[in-house]
């Protein structure tokens, strides 16, 4: 009976007009949360509008210096900044969204063969509050999730890699630092598409290994950044020990500090903490109303970790896998950030890997 009624709810999720009224609770969602938060144009937004306008007078300096790792989403902001109007960004970000959701339900169909389960992607992501929230943001995270939405999608879909998909993740790539994470490894992938399994998933993984070393010995990093980290905050600028004559300019110059001051035991508490709070949907210091609507997609999880089990032979299952083992690794090296922000470019995964689940559960149980 259950199982007539989920693929009843398919079928329904399946017909063109099912997304026309998801759109409209998305939009009923942002003017929702626009009452709530207004669009948030402050603290670090207040950089990159800076920066698009230190643009528009031909200084590129900070553009090609210190907001290089972001530039495409400065870059974005340069027209709305130029007529006065930043705050028309916004609705284009919108339009982004609802086309980034799109292509999350394309690649989902495609992976799952069902219509209906793509539609389900779909609107999870337009319906996710922790998602939405940074619509109305001029920050980069939302901007930096529909462009790794988009780019792998355009990347599954083609034979070859195409300016479409080159344009696409050179988009991803520079607008946040995170974007190597998702694109060098994906293009590792298609690139090695036609090699023997077994050669494939070695070398992809070799890469993926070289590319997170790089990732924590780039020297250089602000002893700013690097403060958290070898205070052991699971969360920048909360807690932590003092620290003590930290040298180097590296991530791993700050684990290090970290290990020899707390210890291997302390600092395996200190990264669990930080991975696990990557996950947490809900915060302390959010409103009551605010966690109540995170709270349901806590489900997520769980159907996430049966969609990866039973189907785990499936190539983008098992290249997503990747893609969130490097941030979890990256996040449980260095900290996370107190509004959940660094768990929202992660989310499209866990919708894809849980509805992954739902097609597992349908199957056995009609083989039943």
């Amino acid at each position: 009976m259950v199982i007539d009624r989920f693929t009843h709810l398919l079928d329904r999720l399946a017909r063109p007009q099912a997304r026309w009224v998801i759109i409209g609770l998305h939009l009923v969602l942002l003017a929702g949360l626009y009452l709530h938060q207004g669009i948030l144009a402050d603290k670090e937004a207040l950089k990159y509008i800076g920066c698009a306008k230190d643009v528009l007078q031909h200084d590129l300096s900070d553009l090609t210096g210190n907001y290089l790792k972001y530039a495409a989403y400065i870059l974005f902001l340069v027209p709305f900044t130029a007529i006065g109007q930043v705050w028309l960004a916004v609705p284009v970000q919108v339009l982004i969204g609802i086309l980034a959701a799109a292509a999350l339900g394309r690649f989902t169909e495609r992976s799952t063969g069902n219509k209906g389960l793509g539609q389900l992607a779909f609107a999870l992501f337009l319906l996710c509050p922790l998602v939405q929230t940074w619509t109305l943001a001029l920050y980069t995270d939302h901007f930096f999730t529909c462009s790794v939405i988009l780019f792998l999608e355009r990347l599954d879909h083609a034979q070859r890699p195409s300016l479409p998909v080159v344009l696409l993740g050179l988009l991803a790539l520079f607008a946040r630092p995170v974007g190597m994470f998702f694109v060098v490894p994906s293009i590792l992938w298609k690139l090695m598409e036609r090699t023997p399994a077994p050669f494939k998933h070695r070398a992809v993984l070799l890469g993926s290994a070289i590319l997170f070393l790089f990732a924590i010995t780039v020297p250089r990093v602000e002893q700013a950044q690097l403060a958290p980290i070898a205070a052991g905050q699971v969360i920048a600028g909360v807690g932590g020990h003092p620290i003590v004559d930290l040298e180097g300019s590296t991530i791993a110059d700050a684990q290090c500090h970290l290990l020899d001051h707390r210890g291997v035991a302390a600092w395996s508490l200190i990264t669990g903490g930080r991975i696990l709070s990557l996950f947490t949907l809900t915060r302390a210091h959010f409103s009551t109303a605010h966690n109540a609507l995170n709270m349901p997609f806590y489900a997520l999880y769980p159907l996430a970790l049966f969609g990866l089990w039973s189907c785990w032979l499936n190539a983008r299952v098992r290249l997503l896998t990747l893609l969130l083992l490097l941030n979890m690794l990256l996040i449980g090296f260095t900290h996370d950030e107190w509004s959940g922000r660094f768990t929202v470019p992660l989310l499209p995964w866990i919708i894809f890997m849980a509805v992954h689940a739902l097609k597992g559960i349908r199957t056995r149980a009609e083989g039943v």
